[in-house]
């Protein structure tokens, strides 16, 4: 027994399957009225897959089909007449579908072997693609050809070979292309064969050598990054190819930029390591994976700095180029701090007044609660830290900046608490935390390297945009 929630469902859809097939049906009999046999075959077929007991349907079925059958049949020969092949395969791919719909509700009349005379017509269409491309392959036309074949192919499987010889007209195509240094379109020549013929090891082969090729193209040319994707990419087609791994390696040591990022010059009087901020920027440049950059870490760049007699708190920008140049870096990173201001806002409070409970005995003895008002004052004192730094990528070769930015960062600290000579538990509850809380900001120097934390981070993220 189904559960009484289902029948209110299965009522809605027997209403909506009647709708659709009694609309399916009465198309069908406009159709027929305008003389499309087919169209109100189909209709009446609808409708009988919306409801297959729909006996009005089935009757009219089968005094329309045999109509709908001689209608295909008559426009499927007059295809094959005029050896239009493709539409006639299509004609009569139609009509068989439509008897083999029509034959599952029992109607039965009698027909020609529409099979033999669709095999007939993919046979026809066969030999006539065939023809085309054997006639474009004899005159070089690779590509006309190969799409031909493969038509001759689809109508009867490997029709004369006819799917090897596509193959080959595509490895014609792509081989031409390839001389005249076109290795995109020969790249896709080769790719149609993996199409039709997945795993091909010829064709993977072809592939690895076009990549080869524009490898060492873009190499010459001094493009390493994109020399180094072709050297990669082969290895997805055919491993050990020639030598090819000793060319990802080189193109690789071409293309990474090796880069030190050195302590910032600072021009304050304040007390502060630009170590600390250079830091800083290389541990989340490192961070970033930049797969052409390759960074002197922290203790190689102290080592540089002693092996050169170097003080990091009076480095120059002459000083660092000529080490970039000895060491062989690409480009350095380099700055200064500009200005560092301390700023104390005055102390100042805010007075409140508060009722707290308390209890009291009466006349009569009793113990009564009274509301007592009280007053306590929250002082506040704030402090506020700038800094301004300056930072360039400096080319080793030339000197020349190959990027220079300017930031200015503040942080602010503010500390606050109350004065109250009273109990802790007369103050309301969320100002109870303030009765011992500190009276003063945190130090300077402790927002200053919070701040150049900070700075380090954002200067990363720009380098970072930079090299990508």
């Amino acid at each position: 027994m189904k559960p009484l929630f289902l029948y209110p469902i299965l009522t809605v859809f027997a209403l909506t399957a009647c709708s659709a097939s009694k609309k399916a049906f009465n198309k069908a009999k406009e159709y027929e009225e305008a003389g499309l046999y087919v169209e109100a075959t189909e209709q009446d077929l609808r409708a009988l897959d919306e409801k297959p007991d729909f006996k009005e349907a089935l009757v009219h079925l089968k005094s329309v089909a045999p109509k709908a059958y001689v209608d295909l049949l008559e426009r499927a020969k007059n295809l094959e007449a005029a050896e239009n092949w493709n539409q006639a395969v299509a004609g009569y791919e139609r009509l068989d579908n439509l008897l083999e719909n029509i034959h599952r509700y029992g109607v039965v009349f009698e027909t020609v072997n529409v099979k033999e005379r669709l095999s007939h017509a993919k046979q026809k269409a066969a030999e006539y693609h065939y023809a085309n491309a054997e006639t474009s392959f004899a005159k070089n036309r690779w590509r006309k050809a190969a799409s031909a074949y493969l038509k001759a192919h689809d109508y009867i499987e490997n029709y004369n070979q006819s799917l090897e010889k596509a193959i080959r007209s595509f490895f014609k195509l792509g081989d031409r292309r390839l001389e005249n240094n076109r290795v995109s379109g020969a790249l896709n020549a080769y790719q149609n064969v993996l199409d039709i013929a997945p795993g091909h090891r010829e064709a993977k082969q072809k592939i690895a050598e076009a990549h080869y090729r524009a490898g060492r193209h873009y190499f010459k040319k001094r493009h390493f990054r994109e020399a180094l994707k072709q050297f990669e990419t082969i290895e997805e087609y055919a491993s050990d190819y020639k030598d090819a791994a000793e060319w990802v390696d080189r193109a690789y040591e071409e293309a990474v930029q090796y880069l030190a990022v050195f302590p910032f010059k600072n021009e304050t009087a304040a007390n502060l390591d630009g170590f600390l901020l250079a830091a800083e920027i290389l541990q989340h440049t490192i961070n970033g994976n930049l797969k052409f950059v390759d960074f002197l870490n922290q203790g190689e760049m102290a080592a540089l700095l002693h092996d050169h007699n170097l003080n990091r708190y009076r480095l120059s920008e002459a000083h660092l180029a000529q080490v970039a140049q000895d060491e062989g870096l690409d480009s350095f990173i380099w700055g200064r701090v500009l200005d560092i201001d301390v700023r104390d806002k005055p102390q100042s409070f805010v007075e409140y007044e508060h009722k707290k409970t308390v209890v009291v005995e009466d006349s009569a003895g009793n113990k009564i609660e009274e509301t007592e008002l009280i007053y306590f004052r929250e002082y506040s004192r704030s402090r506020v830290v700038r800094i301004a730094v300056e930072y360039v990528i400096v080319d080793s070769e030339t000197g020349r900046y190959l990027h220079k930015q300017g930031l200015t960062e503040d942080i602010a600290d503010e500390a606050r608490w109350i004065a109250y000579q009273g109990s802790i538990y007369d103050l309301p509850k969320e100002k109870r935390p303030l009765l011992d809380a500190p009276r003063n900001p945190r130090p300077p120097e402790v927002l200053i390297d919070d701040l150049l934390l900070s700075l380090g981070k954002n200067i990363a993220r720009d380098l970072l945009r930079f090299y990508r």
